[in-house]
């Protein structure tokens, strides 16, 4: 069973419009539209559904907070409901026309939609594909970024070919050392809004690099599109270690139980971190032969 996320634009709109040549097409002429075109020629979405959809595959259309972005996904909608599939629409908070919307909350809200989808998607037992054909263009972007740290494929057709292109998921060692080691700072600033001038109090202690995974919005710091991505990434394979088991020294077990309420939080939050492979290779060095004995 999949799932299949798909970002939505405004084409479909706007091809009616020229082929109907009717200024604003009602709901009637939307679905006579979409029953009588060709797939490929009606909108962005048909044309890259048309070439993914599997049976008993389920669709859900994100759609910006804008009139003409919710009308095209409520028309596709209807419209691959007809045709068997089980679909949806889902509305991405703050992502709009208004350019600076867009760029800082509306981003955001689009990484944070589809890690959160991912996951309840995955939790009933569905396998996650991306279809990042419509929208804008930076949606593309942010969607694969999305697909890499999450291990969910993404597609989009090549509009000068067209052609369906995937990016599959990749093996890549992320580094989320930089997360780890900031981890109560990374907590703080997703928490809440935070002042600037507050967050950059806390920034003077912090290595320069942090700052790549923030952005200002108002006179408040938060986590930038890409930040919002690592940290839910990190968070994610920390939850995922969580089972695996951590053999201590009797020396180490006896330090750690004898030790004050407040230092054995401390102690069991490095030690939930060596259960995650990439944190647990990060500064270390390869002992002999052995690729599980580090140093």
């Amino acid at each position: 069973m999949r799932t299949l996320l798909t970002t939505v634009g405004t084409s479909l709109l706007g091809n009616a419009k020229r082929d109907l040549g009717a200024a604003q097409p009602n709901d009637q002429q939307f679905a006579n539209y979409l029953r009588q075109s060709d797939p490929v020629r009606a909108s962005a979405e048909t044309n890259s559904l048309s070439r993914l959809l599997q049976d008993g595959d389920k669709v859900v259309f994100l759609h910006s907070q804008t009139e003409d972005g919710r009308r095209c996904a409520e028309h596709l909608c209807r419209y691959f409901d007809g045709q068997g599939y089980a679909a949806s629409i889902h509305e991405v908070a703050d992502l709009s026309y208004a350019e600076g919307r867009f760029k800082m909350r509306g981003l955001r809200s689009l990484v944070a939609t589809l890690i959160s989808l991912i996951r309840k998607e995955r939790a009933s037992g569905r396998e996650v594909l991306v279809n990042a054909t419509g929208g804008f263009k930076a949606e593309i972007a942010y969607a694969t970024l999305v697909g890499l740290l999450f291990d969910v494929p993404v597609y989009y057709i090549h509009e000068a070919f067209q052609d369906i292109i995937e990016m599959p998921p990749t093996p890549i060692g992320w580094d989320y050392t930089l997360l780890a080691d900031h981890e109560k700072f990374f907590e703080w600033i997703d928490e809440d809004l935070r002042p600037t001038a507050e967050t950059d109090q806390r920034l003077r202690d912090l290595p320069a690099d942090v700052r790549l995974l923030l952005s200002e919005e108002e006179g408040y710091t938060l986590l930038s599109p890409t930040g919002e991505a690592f940290y839910e990434a990190y968070r994610d394979r920390v939850a995922a270690a969580a089972g695996v088991p951590l053999f201590l020294s009797a020396k180490a077990r006896k330090t750690y139980e004898g030790a004050e309420p407040q230092v054995q939080v401390l102690y069991a939050r490095t030690l939930q971190k060596l259960r995650v492979p990439e944190l647990r290779r990060g500064g270390s060095e390869v002992v002999g032969d052995q690729a599980g004995c580090l140093l």
